[in-house]
């Protein structure tokens, strides 16, 4: 091995170290964010003649600032569930990258992070607007009606057991096949890289964001639930049988909420 080669192995492997740090500032900010967020949502009605509120027809301000809120949490929730779990993609892109283009590795390893995060975001956005459209059910904005909440989570255990649930989760856990088989090396082609694992991501666990949508994104019993089962199931060697473990368990749950 001649000393370029030594040079740019020590190049990759400081960029594996930063993607690690930033990613896990990154997560930690989310967490501390999302805990502000719910405690605010908890404290603040959403809604006209709520208890507490006074009742008054509000502004379009104050419509959009509250969006605005319900938004950054969803955004701040699906980044720090979601990222973390993308840190091996991640790394495997950026060796990748580092590979095939060294002296733009770390950019293309940066527009691969910021595709995956927006197509979460676009989700979180859409979570958003479900969940402002229906605020009205729930004083603090969530929509945490049990006939829905039962709902949600049965749908979510009979989808753990779906072979869409199970090839998403192989790209998941396996996500270097994916991002050989469309290798494009404009940076265009890096965002789209992540945005298409991003994906696949949300094919694995779209019903178990929506789970939270019904126990509300402040929750921390649910939002503990979902960060737990989806990392058992993409990290540990068992995921595909973790997955359906936690579908009897997910439709025993919901079963249990719609039936008291």
């Amino acid at each position: 091995m001649n000393l370029s080669d030594v040079e740019a192995r020590l190049g990759r492997d400081r960029l594996v170290l930063l993607l690690v740090l930033a990613v896990s500032l990154l997560a930690s900010l989310c967490w501390a964010g999302l805990v502000l967020g719910g405690q605010v949502l908890a404290n603040l009605p959403l809604a006209p003649g709520a208890a507490g509120a006074v009742i008054r027809p509000p502004s379009l301000a104050y419509q959009a600032g509250q969006l605005a809120l319900v938004f950054l949490t969803w955004a701040g929730l699906c980044t720090a569930l979601m990222l973390p779990l993308a840190s091996r993609a991640t790394v495997l892109f950026a060796r990748l990258a580092g590979h095939r283009a060294a002296q733009r590795a770390r950019l293309r390893t940066a527009l691969f992070v910021l595709g995956y995060l927006g197509a979460w975001t676009g989700f979180a956005l859409l979570a958003a607007i479900v969940q402002w459209t229906l605020h009205e059910s729930a004083p603090s904005g969530a929509v945490r009606h049990p006939l829905l909440l039962g709902l949600a989570l049965v749908a979510a255990g009979v989808y753990q057991w779906t072979p869409a649930k199970h090839a998403c989760l192989e790209q998941c856990r396996a996500p270097l096949p994916g991002i050989l088989a469309g290798w494009r090396d404009s940076l265009a082609g890096a965002a789209g890289h992540g945005a298409v694992h991003a994906r696949q991501c949300l094919g694995c666990c779209w019903l178990l964001m929506l789970v939270l949508l019904a126990a509300g994104p402040d929750n921390p019993a649910a939002i503990a639930m979902v960060a737990l089962l989806v990392l058992a199931e993409i990290r540990l060697f068992s995921g595909h049988w973790i997955a359906c473990a936690g579908g009897l368990a997910l439709l025993a749950l919901g079963t249990r909420v719609l039936f008291p």
